[in-house]
């Protein structure tokens, strides 16, 4: 085993002590902390992907988001700012009897953010969303046609 640091493990390792600690404590306390061990696994790279496919079809933009464990579609924020798109969803991970001891942990849960920059102009007053069956999340953007790169005709000197 090697005794190099690993901040994505210690993280863990915090989180897991501090839940263990909170159980029997105020949810209220509880819910700052994870928070802030949130903040700095998402500063650090430590949190569960969102993996995106971005793609235009039909004079639409679709966005499809990988299946995110402990998603539920009222914990869903999606905005769009200038050609920046953010998403942050909230997970909950399933009841688990404290007495549990796990032998591995890799799913992730909490707050996690991505923002993304659209290359096409949209009309984002007209987007839709919607959470699939399967847990995939499609949100659904008409391209703004007037605002598209356009060629423009360079007339002959004369």
């Amino acid at each position: 085993m090697s005794d190099k640091f690993d901040p994505r493990r210690e993280l863990n390792n915090l989180r897991e002590t501090v839940e263990k600690a909170l159980q029997t404590g105020s949810t209220v306390a509880g819910k700052v902390i994870n928070q802030g061990i949130q903040t700095v696994q998402n500063a650090t790279g430590g949190t569960a992907p969102m993996r995106f496919d971005v793609y235009e079809l039909n004079d639409e933009v679709v966005i499809r988001v990988a299946p995110i464990d402990g998603l539920m579609a009222d914990s869903i924020e999606v905005s769009m700012e200038g050609t920046t798109l953010t998403l942050v969803v909230q997970t909950q991970a399933d009841e688990v009897s404290p007495k549990a001891n796990y032998a591995m942990r890799e799913r992730k849960f909490g707050i996690f953010s991505r923002s993304i920059q659209l290359e096409i102009p949209v009309k984002a007053n007209q987007a839709k969303a919607k959470l699939n069956r399967d847990g995939t999340l499609t949100i659904t953007l008409p391209v703004d046609v007037a605002r598209a790169a356009q060629n423009i005709h360079v007339d002959p000197n004369e």
